[in-house]
Parts: structure tokens; C-alpha cells; sequence
């Protein structure tokens, strides 16, 4: 590969503030949220034009799966906050705590429900920038250098929050990571939700068990490009509310979302795959026979990529034993949700293949085998007290002393990211992220010497349940 030599120049420093977050997606904004509403100066960062990420502008959800426990919430403080922001909107329905499951929703009002939030709370939004690098002096981040339409320029800052969800600032400050699965090195696939109208939803519902059968064959024959037998989410998985559209989640693209040759081939062949599976459900799917495609997602939807080393990895034994830590300063409650790395196609049982050459070194078939089989859907759903910790240590990461992670580029295994990265559970750490933040700015002290009790007196103070 031939290079060149890019001339050294002078960037404008054009913010100096206590507190950049970089990402504007579920782990961070309610971490701006949080650090302003303690005091901070915050800039938040974020390469879109929208705040939200997966979960408005990715069409990602449904929201705080299986969050609910008979008749409490397991998450509080903003986590709620936006699900009544969202109602005020009507972005829910109004009686959304009855969908113990998940809550259904309207992505296009998270944008508008995130903007509001980060406006008052007096932090700064910058949108369409890039952090694309990092002034250091050793393991302390000076700076971040971002692009955007006004140039290349620098903003200061004395702390720092990585919710890229890619771990890119962790990554260019020299912290160590981790990806993929262990044996290979391989990530869950990525893919995204598209979303149908025309739907007779009652006729769907009707046939719904005699046409997964079929679409179970279908996609075994290679009919049909799709992993999973969903015909249209006909249950309460969904993000919409009107009875005639459905989202379905059945995409899939193998590939590494750090590279960019990956990421254009994921985001090509899912949409080529969306308008094949909506034709196929048009010509053979009882009441999808009038349906037509309504919209696909900004960009493709990622699952995982780097995981930062922290002060501990969260693992998925974690998840699966309901671990609570003494650190603790956030709550997950998602299964271990793990897709095949490979991108194969699975029918009906939406877990891998067994008749799939590399299941031996396959996390799905070793380290949480039994466990995850019985766990996949419904962790520990009916049982009010389930859940696991998610401590402080995770967001710190090793070889820094101003930087905090948030989101699914937190210190964890490949099994226990694959409960932790959902929406609910990252807005929760966002805000404990944001918190810590704020006490560090106070302070004048490192993420790592943060006073973890008063934190949790900080968050509980904020009706966060820990």
C-alpha cells in the first residue's frame, strides 16, 4: 500500500470546556444530561445530525426490554425520564408500563425528546463533527481533534466521555480492548429493523405460527434472505404504534463495523436484502399481501466492536448469576443476546446452525452453552428481584486518568456485551457515567478516585434504583 505525507499544521482550539462527550447515540447523551444538570460545562459531540443514535434515527427497539419485574421498574432516573418525555410526545402509549416486555415506540420522537433534554440541561451540542483523534501527554487526553464542514479543528476539555460505542477516543488514547468473540476474534453481525405499512395485522396475527413454519423453510431453501421467521413483529416488539405496520428485525451482515470496507458492504447488501424480504412477504405471507416498504434506518445497525479494558470486565456469567457488585451504578436485565458472527441464516430457532462447522469454538456452544439455551428469551423475566450490577470498574478504562467509557464499548467479555449493549440499559449507564463526571470536575480528580458511595447517593438522589 503506497502512503503520503500529510503536512503538519495549526487546528483552532475552538471550545475548552470540563466535560466532551464524544457520541451522541443511548450511552450519551443522557451522560451530557447528567454532567450539566450537576454543574458542568459540557460539549457534546456527535457525527450526525440527530441525538439518539439506534434508538431514533437506527429504528432500533423496542425500548426497556424485559425492564419491567411484575410491577417495578428495574431502571430509573433518565431511563424514565425520556419514556415521559416520550409519552408527553406521544412517542408511547400512554399506559406503556402494562407492556412489561418491551415498550413500543415512535423512533422519529427520540430525536426530539434527546434534543430537548441536552438543551436544557445547558450543555453544548455540536452535530455533523467527528472526533476522529486525540491530543495526548501521556495517558492524559488534552484534546480531541474533530472534522466537520468548518474544517479540522481541536476542542480541550479536562474530562472526557467515550460513547462513541466503537471505543474511538479509548482506542486512539492507546487503551487496551477486546473483540470479538475469544476464539476467533469475530463480532456479532450487524443488521437493522425496517419498517412495513399495509399490514392487515389481525390476518398476520391469525396465521402468525403456520407462516413462520413457512418462512422457516423458505429461508432453509434460501428463498429468502433472512435469519430470522419473523413475518412482521406482531407482538409487542415493535417500533410503532399504528396497528397497520409492522418492524420487523431480520437483516444480517457479517463483518468487522471498525472497517469501513465492512461497514459500506453491510450497509448495501441489507438494504438490497430489506426489499427482497418485503416482496417475499407481499407474494406469500398471509396479510402483508397489500403491505410496502415504509423506511429503512440512517445506517446499519452495529452490535459490536471493541470493548475497552476497564478496572473489571463484566462478563457473561455476570449476567446469567444476576451478579451484584458493591460498586454498582447501573442495572441490566436483556438475555445474553448473541448472533451468529458468521451472519448465517438460522429459521426457526434464531440461535446458530448446528449443523455449522465452527460451533466447537462458538461461544453460543461452549462457555454459556447450557445456560444460554435456557436463558435466550426471557431472562428471568417473571422473577421481580432478577437482574445484574453493572460496577463503576467498567467504565474505567486502563492506561487513562481523564477518560470514561459509556455504552456498549464498556469493559465487558463478548457474552456479558451482549446483554449490556441494548437501548434501556445504555441510557442507564450514560447517566452514571455523567454523574461521575460532574464528581470529578468537582473534585479535580481522576475517574478512577471517584467516591463510588457518594456517586451512588448522587444517582439514587435522582431516583435511580440501585
Amino acid at each position: 500500500m503506497s502512503t503520503i505525507i500529510e503536512a503538519a499544521r495549526e487546528l483552532p482550539v475552538i471550545d475548552e470546556v470540563d466535560v466532551v462527550v464524544a457520541g451522541g447515540g443511548p450511552g450519551g447523551f443522557p451522560a451530557a444530561v447528567a454532567a450539566a444538570r450537576r454543574g458542568a460545562r459540557v460539549l457534546l459531540i456527535e457525527r450526525y445530525g440527530i441525538l439518539g443514535g439506534l434508538a431514533s434515527g437506527g429504528m432500533m427497539g423496542p425500548l426497556f426490554g424485559y425492564a419491567f419485574r411484575k410491577t417495578n421498574l428495574i431502571l430509573g432516573g433518565i431511563p424514565v425520564e425520556i419514556l415521559e418525555r416520550l409519552k408527553a410526545l406521544g412517542g408511547v402509549r400512554p399506559d406503556y408500563i402494562k407492556q412489561k416486555g418491551a415498550v413500543q415506540f415512535f423512533p422519529e420522537m427520540v430525536k426530539h425528546v434527546a434534543d430537548h433534554m441536552v438543551v436544557e440541561s445547558g450543555a453544548k451540542l455540536l452535530l455533523h463533527a467527528w472526533v476522529v483523534d486525540v491530543v495526548r501527554q501521556g495517558d492524559h487526553i488534552d484534546a480531541v481533534i474533530i472534522e466537520s464542514k468548518s474544517g479540522r479543528q481541536a476542542v480541550r476539555a479536562k474530562y472526557f466521555i467515550d460513547a462513541t460505542g466503537d471505543g474511538d477516543l479509548a482506542y486512539r488514547l492507546g487503551c487496551d480492548y477486546s473483540k470479538g468473540r475469544p476464539a476467533d476474534g469475530k463480532t456479532q453481525p450487524m443488521g437493522t429493523k425496517f419498517r412495513i405499512g399495509g399490514v392487515d395485522m389481525a390476518k398476520a396475527k391469525e396465521h402468525d405460527k403456520a407462516s413462520r413454519e413457512f418462512i422457516a423453510k423458505a429461508i432453509d431453501e434460501g428463498r429468502i434472505p433472512s435469519y430470522h421467521t419473523f413475518a412482521g413483529e406482531v407482538s409487542d416488539q415493535g417500533i410503532t404504534l399504528r396497528p397497520d405496520e409492522s418492524t420487523p428485525t431480520v437483516t444480517r451482515c457479517a463483518g468487522d463495523a471498525t472497517n469501513v470496507h465492512d461497514l459500506t458492504r453491510a450497509e448495501v447488501k441489507i438494504r438490497r436484502d430489506t426489499l427482497a424480504i418485503v416482496d417475499f412477504y407481499r407474494q406469500f405471507v398471509p396479510g402483508y399481501e397489500n403491505c410496502y416498504l415504509m423506511e429503512t434506518p440512517f445506517a446499519v445497525g452495529v452490535r459490536e466492536t471493541r470493548q475497552i479494558i476497564g478496572d473489571y470486565v463484566l462478563t457473561g456469567d455476570d449476567v446469567l448469576s444476576s451478579r451484584r457488585f458493591d460498586d454498582t451504578v447501573a442495572r441490566g436485565c436483556w438475555f445474553l443476546d448473541i448472533h451468529c458472527p458468521l451472519g448465517r441464516y438460522n429459521g426457526h430457532s434464531n440461535l446458530c446452525d448446528k449443523k455449522c462447522s465452527i460451533k466447537p469454538d462458538c461461544i453460543m456452544k461452549t462457555k454459556y452453552s447450557d445456560q444460554l439455551f435456557d436463558n435466550m428469551f426471557g431472562f428471568k423475566v417473571n422473577d421481580e428481584n432478577m437482574w445484574y450490577d453493572i460496577p463503576y470498574r467498567c467504565f474505567v478504562p486502563n492506561k487513562s486518568s481523564n477518560l470514561l467509557v459509556s455504552g456498549r464499548c464498556l469493559s465487558a467479555d463478548s457474552g456479558g456485551m451482549s446483554s449490556v449493549r441494548v437501548i434501556a440499559t445504555c441510557f442507564a449507564m450514560g447517566e452514571a457515567v455523567g454523574a461521575a463526571a460532574a464528581q470529578c470536575v468537582k473534585k479535580g480528580i481522576a475517574p478512577r478516585k471517584v467516591d463510588v458511595k457518594a456517586l451512588q447517593d448522587d444517582l439514587r438522589s435522582a431516583n435511580v434504583p440501585l
